[in-house]
């Protein structure tokens, strides 16, 4: 079972990602916050993610420099970046950052399923269209 943190600030995409990926058979939403600093403080009380699923632009810490702190204190724990922004100097920065996939919002389901799957496989994964 793929255990998810979803990290976003818009809570209604929230709760539809958080409800999509929990109709995946292998998939499980373990917890969901809206920012980076959420983030860190349920890692620190309870880190049993495989995965943490984040939106890019947030308030306060972003995507990219929740990536760097999880890569330092979580290396276990996988970053998957989900976005509107089609930028490929996102993706560059991400990846530096310690990112395993980049996601776009605007593409199918079937891409963050399959994106979500092959980071947690061990993969390096960008979306199509980037």
């Amino acid at each position: 079972m793929i255990k998810i943190i979803v990290v976003e600030d818009n809570s209604m995409v929230r709760t539809g990602v958080m409800e999509l990926l929990n109709d995946q058979p292998d998939m499980e939403v373990v917890g969901d916050t809206e920012d980076a600093r959420q983030t860190l403080d349920l890692l620190e009380r309870e880190s049993e993610a495989d995965i943490i699923l984040t939106d890019l632009n947030m308030g306060g810490m972003d995507g990219i420099q929740l990536s760097e702190k999880i890569a330092l204190l979580y290396p276990n724990v996988k970053v998957v970046i989900l976005t509107m922004h089609l930028r490929s100097e996102f993706v560059q920065r991400a990846f530096e950052a310690g990112a395993m996939g980049f996601v776009l919002k605007s593409g199918d389901i079937t891409d963050l399923y399959g994106t979500i799957r092959r980071v947690y496989a061990g993969e390096q994964f960008v979306t199509a269209g980037l």
